[in-house]
């Protein structure tokens, strides 16, 4: 029995030893574009000493006092803060044994940072009437993303190094999320492929937005309605099929108050579904219901709150709003799938006649064995 104990423990300890030697590799490519054994460790012990959440401290400094970090050198330490944000989030995924994220191109995080710093707010929501999905979509994003925002933090360290301080910033965000059940999913999550960062600092105070996308349709016709035509034409990757397509509605974004942001914090598809796609039925089948009651979970919509409403200085409600609503089935003109290959169209007259102009953000959803996800939150904008 000694034996054995002994030999797991042997196990277990070179099993740890081969991840982080794993992981401290592959970070080094990542920064690098090539493995040298020698300066990878050095990094890594360097980082040990030096970064607030990856290793014991060596000092015993003096309390942290809040410091004005020179602009310029700080903006050109932004891309190092932001690789960092990555690994640390890779190390996670390695950990529970999903695959790591990459770098995406979608530029809205980054201007979603600089907004809130620009008018001192945090929120998904902007200060234009713009929730995440809408921001993707407008930078060029097809996909589905899920979103982490943190700030205002201030930077605190010694006054007399300057990336010391953000670098402590980005590791206490990381333990921040982690330790939230809806940010731990984000950063955990297997579909997503593709890490966009935000980061925007003032020179004594940062804000953060993680932006997680998935790359899992690719689309010849992009979600599109022409005229009272819905239309979407695309392949699946990773073995998924069509399940099925949500159309949710929101009215016109318009320009929100700092009062209407400090209060809301949570987002969703929209104020709610209009309508789900079902293929035509068989020649000798008809479907039995045209109505179908849909519940879901929502948060507070600021578009209901006073455009007066003073602001506050406490963190917004992260409440969730119990929902229903009756939904309409909308049967498909055209609804074909071939292997992982499909194309989808619909008369959506009824539903634009009853909701008017407005964002109208398309779901799809696919299956793949008994999995089923949401695999894009694609807005489009009527007017």
């Amino acid at each position: 029995m000694y034996r054995l104990t002994v030999f797991l423990l042997i196990v277990f300890s070179v099993a740890l030893v081969a991840e982080i030697v794993g992981v401290i590799v592959w970070r080094d490519y990542q920064e690098y574009g090539d493995v040298a054994p020698v300066r990878a460790l050095t990094n890594a012990v360097w980082d040990a000493r030096n970064m607030d959440g990856l290793g014991a401290e060596t000092v015993s400094p003096a309390p942290p006092e809040s410091v004005s970090t020179d602009t310029a050198a700080l903006e050109s330490s932004l891309p190092a803060l932001k690789a960092e944000l990555l690994y640390l989030i890779n190390l996670e995924r390695v950990r529970a044994q999903v695959p790591p994220l990459t770098f995406g191109a979608n530029p809205a995080p980054q201007l979603h940072a600089e907004n809130m710093m620009a008018y001192g707010y945090r929120s998904h929501w902007d200060i234009y009437g713009l929730t995440p999905q809408m921001r993707y979509t407008l930078a060029g994003g097809g996909n589905r993303i899920m979103q982490n925002i943190a700030g205002p933090l201030e930077i605190t360290g010694p006054a007399s190094d300057g990336f010391s301080g953000p670098a402590r910033v980005v590791s206490r965000v990381h333990r921040h999320f982690m330790s939230l059940p809806e940010g731990l999913a984000n950063v955990l999550d297997p579909l997503h492929r593709k890490l966009n960062v935000g980061l925007a600092c003032d020179g004594s105070r940062c804000w953060v937005v993680q932006q997680f996308e998935s790359d899992e349709v690719i689309f010849d016709v992009l979600p599109t309605i022409r005229g009272n035509e819905f239309e979407v034409v695309g392949e699946f990757r990773e073995g998924f099929e069509l399940d099925g397509v949500v159309i949710w509605y929101h009215p016109h974004p318009r320009r929100l108050s700092l009062g209407q942001l400090d209060a809301t914090y949570r987002y969703g598809y929209g104020q709610k579904p209009v309508t789900f796609l079902r293929p035509p039925p068989a020649p000798d089948r008809y479907y039995p219901d045209d109505v179908v009651t849909y519940e879901w979970d929502g948060g507070i919509d600021p578009y209901t709150l006073e455009v007066d409403l003073p602001r506050s200085a406490a963190a917004p409600l992260q409440i969730k709003v119990a929902q229903s609503a009756a939904v309409p089935w909308t049967t498909a003109t055209r609804w074909r799938q071939s292997g992982q290959s499909f194309s989808v169209q619909a008369d959506v007259a009824p539903i634009l006649e009853k909701f008017g102009a407005g964002v109208y953000t398309v779901q799809i959803w696919g299956r793949r064995g008994e999995e089923r996800a949401p695999l894009t939150n694609y807005t489009i904008i009527v007017r």
